[in-house]
């Protein structure tokens, strides 16, 4: 086995298998609505934050996962841990980073000060990763053999169409009819 290994199970999650002192180690590194979360799932690195750091770090250093993360086109500014990676004495649980923040309101007031345009676009791009996911599915499926006979591809297909739908709403409200007057901050 390989010092490194990582698996696209999507286009927004990637598992990753490090070799640090010997073992190995599993993360995952996946996109949510903020960039890229890299998250350990071993019990080793969940119970020990200062292994974990030091896991991570070298992961970061190691050029296998940054030739990786350039073919995937996913920035190191992108990446967030679950992990605080600066100061292994500061205690930082093992969270799922997809749970609420300590203020959301916080959360709120730093959206709404991007304009509706970028808030739209912003939208659109989440639609297009969809379109795509579900795209990669249907042609998984066709590999297999499966068709647009099949009852499974043609729900598959059918998702595929309502986010193109949805996509192409979304966009317009972007269009000419959003005039400058408009086009503010909330």
């Amino acid at each position: 086995m390989d010092a490194f290994q990582y698996e696209l199970t999507s286009e927004t999650t990637i598992n990753l298998k490090y070799e640090y002192g010997g073992e190995y180690f599993t993360f995952s590194l996946y996109r949510d609505d903020r960039g890229w979360v890299l998250h350990p799932f071993d019990g080793i690195l969940l119970r020990n934050q200062a292994m974990c750091a030091l896991v991570a770090q070298e992961l970061f250093k190691h050029k296998p996962f940054q030739v990786m993360l350039a073919k995937e086109g996913i920035l190191f500014t992108d990446i967030r841990s679950t992990v605080n990676l600066d100061n292994v004495n500061t205690p930082v649980a093992a969270r799922n980073e997809r749970e609420v923040r300590d203020n959301p309101a916080d959360d709120l007031m730093e959206f709404v000060q991007h304009s509706l345009e970028e808030i739209i676009d912003y939208e659109c791009s989440l639609v297009q990763a969809r379109i795509s996911f579900y795209s990669e599915i249907l042609q998984r499926m066709f590999m297999d053999n499966l068709g647009p006979s099949d009852p499974e591809f043609q729900k598959v297909q059918d998702i595929v169409r309502i986010y193109e739908h949805s996509l192409d709403r979304l966009s317009s409200l972007n269009g000419p009819n959003l005039d400058a007057g408009r086009r503010g901050r909330f």
